[in-house]
């Protein structure tokens, strides 16, 4: 194994060492005099493109995000209610689909917590 490791490390060494040697090649960049991110996608007819603040962009992003947790919390407690059913008396069976509910149920309540939060420090824009 530390032979594997010396060789992994001498072989990373002398390709850094051979970094400067390498003859340079050209960089080619490409101009773009075209009309512009909004204008192409305008002409395109794609929408949703705007110039909008950092604040709102990151609101919106965590928005979403917030909303498909909340969905997959509801999803757990459909499959922790079909626990419950499919348990037919299998007394651990139905603890483990209360406390599914239960965790799911509290972290749904976070997720309310943090939408909250984000709203209000996003009405707080200066």
């Amino acid at each position: 194994m530390r032979t594997r490791l010396w060789l992994c490390a001498a072989l990373l060494g002398c390709s850094l060492a051979l970094l400067p040697v390498l003859p340079e090649s050209p960089v080619l960049a490409q101009v773009y005099n075209g009309p512009g991110l909004e204008q192409g996608a305008d002409s395109l007819g794609v929408s949703g493109i705007h110039g909008g603040s950092l604040r709102g962009t990151i609101a919106n992003i965590v928005n979403k995000i917030l909303t498909y947790v909340a969905l997959i919390a509801v999803i757990m407690i459909i499959i922790a209610g079909l626990y419950l059913i499919l348990s037919l008396g299998n007394d651990s069976a139905k603890d483990t689909a209360k406390k599914i509910v239960l965790y799911t149920a509290i972290g749904l309540i976070l997720i309310l917590i943090a939408k909250a939060l984000v709203m209000f420090f996003v009405s707080l824009a200066v």
